[in-house]
Formats: structure tokens, C-alpha cells, sequence
């Protein structure tokens, strides 16, 4: 008995070309929302960057029970926020070596056109990426206290602020850290563009 032999076929040109066509639409998409989820990504990391690092100083300042200097530098490139435990008053301690953060890169400290404030109100110095104590760019001193109060160089007056952070000329990567003099607290707000409102 003859079997009766099957005809295999490949494809046709036309089929290659239409999955190959949905192949680079599928990549071209996905590469689009990588770009957008990346500076989404570097942005949350610099907001954890200096909010840890505010923390961090806080946390040393009550353990040590020693003042702990804190340096917001926009001005460098990449931006940096540094602290630095400061010797005991009436001590020979020596000051010890400041410990320095840089923000990743694309990010910096900037507050969007059409931002508003975060909820806490502590003011945007007129766009100023740093307002703290209503100074933009911040006081020269600033320091965490042995009770984990935020204050000037007195150490006596808590002083309030806010740290914007973004990609520039990019509103959806608006984000902000505040502290609050009184008690020290940090934290981070992150903004939805959307609603036009913060969130924690």
C-alpha cells in the first residue's frame, strides 16, 4: 500500500514579514516605556538617597548624642548631600570626616514649573531646589541636635525645609523630602502629576 505523502510547506514571505512588523512594534513600545520607567527609577533613587542619608544623620546625632552637620550641595555636578558628626562642645574630639552621598545621575535638585509645594508648606523659596528656614539653597549651618531636633547653627531654633528632586524639565519626576525642625521627621513625597497633588 502507497501512504499517501503529506506536502510540507514553510512559510510565505507575506506571513514572515507581518510577525517580524508586530515584532518591532512589540520592542519599539517596550523600549518607549523603559526610557520613562528608568528616569522614574533613577529619580526614586536619589529621593532614597537623601531621605536615608537625613535619616541616617538623625539617627547618629541621638546615638552618639553629638550634633551632626548636614551639607546640601546643588551647586556640584553631580548634586551631593553630605553629614558630619561634629566634635562633643568643650571637647578635644576631633570632628570626624564628612560622608558624602552623590544622586544619581540625570537627577538634581530642582523644583518643576507649575510643582506646588508639598503638603507640609514649608515653602519653595521661589523654585529654589533647597528651601530650608525659607533660604534657598538652605542656611549655611544646618545640624540634627543630640534630641534629634533639625536647627541652625544655635542648635537652639528648629528650622523647617524642603529638598525638590527631579529630572529636569520632566514634571512627572517631581519629587520632594522635608524635615520638620521640631521633631527631626523626614520624609518623602512624591508627586502625581495627574491630580496634581503629593503623596507619601
Amino acid at each position: 500500500m502507497r501512504k499517501a505523502r503529506r506536502q510540507e510547506r514553510g512559510f510565505t514571505m507575506l506571513e514572515m514579514v507581518l510577525v517580524i512588523a508586530i515584532m518591532l512594534v512589540l520592542g519599539g513600545m517596550a523600549i518607549i516605556q523603559s526610557f520613562g520607567s528608568f528616569e522614574g527609577y533613577q529619580v526614586n533613587s536619589a529621593t532614597d538617597t537623601v531621605a536615608s542619608q537625613l535619616r541616617l544623620a538623625r539617627q547618629l546625632a541621638i546615638s552618639q548624642r553629638r550634633n551632626v552637620q548636614v551639607r546640601i550641595n546643588s551647586a556640584s555636578t553631580p548634586p551631593t548631600v553630605s553629614y558630619q558628626i561634629l566634635p562633643r562642645p568643650g571637647s578635644s574630639d576631633p570632628a570626624q570626616a564628612a560622608v558624602t552621598s552623590v544622586i544619581p545621575k540625570q537627577t538634581t535638585f530642582t523644583q518643576e514649573t507649575g510643582v506646588p509645594d508639598t503638603p507640609m508648606a514649608f515653602g519653595t523659596c521661589g523654585g529654589a531646589g533647597v528651601c530650608i528656614a525659607g533660604v534657598g539653597g538652605g542656611p549655611a549651618f544646618m545640624q540634627f541636635t543630640s534630641t534629634g531636633q533639625f536647627t541652625d547653627a544655635t542648635g537652639v531654633t528648629p528650622i523647617n525645609g524642603t529638598i525638590f528632586i527631579g529630572v529636569p524639565n520632566q514634571k512627572p519626576t517631581a519629587r520632594a523630602v522635608t524635615v520638620m525642625g521640631g521633631t527631626g521627621r523626614v520624609r518623602p513625597y512624591y508627586y502625581v502629576g495627574g491630580t496634581t497633588a503629593w503623596t507619601e
